[in-house]
Order: C-alpha cells, then structure tokens, then sequence
C-alpha cells in the first residue's frame, strides 16, 4: 500500500506527479530540507527501502517497515495559499519523512497538481493506517 501511494506521488494521474517538492527530515534537534523534483524513485529488491533521488547525487533512504501510518495533509498557509503535504509517521507517532509541495515556476503544472493531491486525498482519506 506504501509503495502504491509513493508510486502514485511521483508518476501521478495524466502524466503529472507531485513534481517540485521538498522532502524534510527533522527530529528534536536538527531538521533538513531537500528541494527536489519527484522524478527518481527507486526501490530496493525486496521493497523495504525506498530511495529518493535528486541532481546531483543527492540521496534519501527511508525504511517503509517503519512507517505505521501516513497522512496526507491538505490546509490554507499564512498566506491564504493551499499547502499540500504528506507525512510519514513511526510508532511513536513521530513523522520520519514529510513531503511538501512547493508552488510550481510551471504555473500550467500546478492546478493538475492540486488535482493528483485531491484526488489521492478522495482515494486515501486524511489517514492511512499500515500494517
């Protein structure tokens, strides 16, 4: 189920996935920040470990038996703009990855976009429970 939702995030619906995000590590001490396009997912021969690849060489891995729950988050920012993201949450109810829409420089990406992220929240619901 974790990788379906994945794959639906990076090759979307109509040719159009999430695309221009930001991917966010963060614990009690430190967060970081990695601006991305959504285009190179790769998973590991037995479906464990998904990794998220940027230019460069940039890299994250994330262990997908350790996610128990993800929650597609959709809200107004500060600004009146629609913020979009996805969490990624361990057992102590901690988010181990989120991902974050960011605003398209293609401003014809950005309503198919919206459409992806309301329709996999029409899919999927606010949460989804694994395991």
């Amino acid at each position: 189920m974790l990788r379906q939702l994945l794959e639906e995030c990076h090759q979307g619906f109509n040719q159009v996935g999430f695309n221009e995000v930001v991917l966010m590590l963060s614990n009690t001490a430190a967060t970081s920040e990695v601006y991305m396009d959504l285009d190179d997912l790769r998973f590991s021969e037995d479906g464990n470990i998904v990794t998220f690849l940027a230019e460069g060489g940039t890299h994250l891995h994330m262990y997908l038996d350790r996610v128990v729950e993800v929650r597609l988050q959709h809200r107004m920012n500060d600004e009146g703009l629609p913020s979009y993201s996805v969490w990624f949450m361990d057992e102590n109810n901690d988010p181990v990855m989120r991902i974050y829409l960011r605003k398209s420089e293609n401003e014809e990406t950005n309503q198919p976009r919206h459409e992806l992220f309301m329709a996999l929240l029409e899919k999927y619901g606010t949460s989804v429970k694994l395991g």
